[in-house]
């Protein structure tokens, strides 16, 4: 079986661990727990025929800029939080620490909390996706509001990037 690492990076309280925890286990809790460095999950799952595992590291909001959690991803997920525009202003440290640590790699933006509505304008997050090449999506870890999507659309990212790497 084939493991796609995946990278979801962000800063600290923008749900990335809600969201994972939403798509991995389809659970919600208001509880906030704090990522100290790394956390891995695996999910297994079927791309086109094709049985893979999903490796994905939530990196501690706090922890960004370690060179190590970044080597060897397939694709990257970088969350924002509707509510706090300086979630999404942070978003460009980010992108500029994957394209140092994995270049290839392509990443997709993505704002949670879509529930409680976004509080600056949509065009600020579509715009930012432009310019970094990335797809954009709202989603809701609370709600489970297009997780599933959201990591089917990385998942399949890692797997396209992963293949046109691949020599056979």
């Amino acid at each position: 079986m084939r493991t796609l690492k995946v990278i979801v990076g962000g800063e600290g309280n923008v749900g990335k661990t809600s969201l994972i925890r939403q798509y991995a286990k389809a659970k919600f809790s208001e509880a906030r727990n704090i990522t100290l460095g790394i956390d891995v999950t695996t999910q297994e799952f079927d791309i086109d025929d094709q049985h893979v595992k999903l490796a994905i590291w939530d990196i501690e909001g706090q922890a960004g800029n370690r060179p190590n959690f970044y080597l060897g991803a397939q694709a990257a997920m970088l969350v924002y939080d509707v509510v706090e525009e300086g979630s999404l202003q942070a978003l460009t440290e980010w992108y500029a620490r994957c394209k140092r640590y994995c270049p290839d790699a392509p990443i997709i933006i993505v704002g949670n909390k879509s529930d409680l509505g976004l509080r600056f304008p949509a065009s600020w997050p579509k715009t930012f996706a432009y310019y970094a090449h990335a797809q954009h999506g709202f989603l809701s870890a609370k709600t489970g509001e297009n997780v599933h999507r959201g990591f089917e659309i990385l998942a399949r990212t890692a797997m396209r990037h992963a293949n046109a790497g691949s020599v056979d």
